[in-house]
């Protein structure tokens, strides 16, 4: 199936029932950033019926250069994924993400407070990444650490722990872990900050929010020494499980609404609006020297009340970024309500 849609409008909403291709528009947009899709991470759940490939293409234009136009394509054939931004292949990610910026907000991003702690951190990544793309190194670094550190563990099994290597490799990950730390806190404390000023701006100041971050074992300005006293016990555990017991990849962020837990005591309406003011709060932290984030939205304002909805569009009317909006309906009052940014709409059979 060969289908082309263009944006060319600050604000677009597509409407139209379920199963009409909505969330499918916004899935394409966003894997053309990522090379990801938010649905599923399983290539072979993305094809089309009983297709064996695909083929997504963006043109694009940076507000900095409206006059120069950049193409990003992604294909998929024979097991194979192929990135090109214009004509050249992508080998990293980081040569894409300073020219093509998406935030995308779901019905699930809810899970941002009630899921599990890998998407917490996920999203406290894509805040640094953001901010600062030259972190991607960083978190690469972090990686192969963690991997070769479990290696090590794994084939103790067979050859014994080599004591020398596994010490060196464990100071490794805690210095890695402690700089991904670093980074991750520094941009949760900012988006705090914004996500307040905005429930004060538009929601007046009904609750206030505060993101903690729980670090497992590793500790912010703490010396290697301490940090291997106290975890001495750790180390016959991750043998017997053949996995690192610490690290950047094993910590959790934990929302409080007016003082309390927001995942158990947080209504489901306050947990909504807190993720959709999170994700948007990326806005704020963006780097400044890249283009405007594009800002997607599937289904995620249909069920709030009229009022938040009223606010959330004055927010989206004052942002300067190009906005995609999803709705299974075609509601009149949604329409009026971002009318005055002339929206482009599209409805889909």
């Amino acid at each position: 199936m060969d289908t082309t849609f263009s944006f060319s409008s600050p604000i677009t909403l597509i409407t139209g029932n379920n199963g009409a291709g909505k969330t499918s528009i916004i899935e394409a947009i966003h894997y053309l950033c990522y090379f990801k899709s938010f649905r599923s991470h399983i290539l072979t759940d993305l094809l089309y019926h009983e297709a064996d490939s695909f083929f997504l293409r963006g043109h694009f234009t940076l507000e900095q250069e409206p006059e120069m136009s950049h193409i990003i394509q992604v294909g998929y054939a024979h097991k194979k994924k192929v990135i090109k931004l214009d004509q050249k292949n992508v080998t990293s990610f980081k040569d894409t993400f300073p020219y093509f910026k998406v935030i995308t907000l779901t019905e699930d991003d809810i899970d941002l407070i009630r899921g599990y702690p890998a998407g917490r951190r996920a999203f406290a990544d894509q805040a640094v990444l953001f901010s600062k793309p030259e972190a991607l190194d960083a978190y690469r670094d972090f990686k192969h650490i963690l991997h070769s550190r479990n290696a090590l563990l794994v084939q103790s099994a067979f050859k014994g722990l080599d004591k020398l290597e596994f010490d060196v490799w464990s100071e490794k990950l805690w210095v890695a872990s402690m700089t991904i730390q670093q980074y991750r806190q520094t941009e949760l404390k900012i988006i705090e900050k914004v996500v307040n000023s905005l429930i004060d701006e538009y929601f007046d100041g009904v609750y206030e929010v505060e993101i903690a971050y729980d670090a497992k074992w590793v500790t912010l300005n703490e010396s290697f020494e301490d940090f291997l006293r106290k975890t001495a016990h750790l180390t016959r555990q991750e043998l017997v499980m053949k996995r690192s017991f610490y690290g950047a990849h094993l910590d959790d962020l934990i929302f409080h609404i007016k003082g309390k837990k927001a995942r158990m005591f947080a209504s489901r309406g306050q947990q909504k609006l807190v993720s959709l003011l999170c994700k948007l709060a990326l806005i704020s932290i963006s780097d400044k020297h890249s283009s405007l984030p594009l800002i997607l939205i599937d289904d995620f304002i249909s069920d709030f009340d009229k009022i938040r909805l009223k606010n959330l569009i004055h927010f989206f009317l004052s942002c300067k970024n190009q906005i995609i909006i999803t709705s299974p309906f075609c509601d009149l009052e949604l329409e009026s309500l971002i009318a005055k940014a002339h929206p482009d709409v599209i409805s889909l059979g």
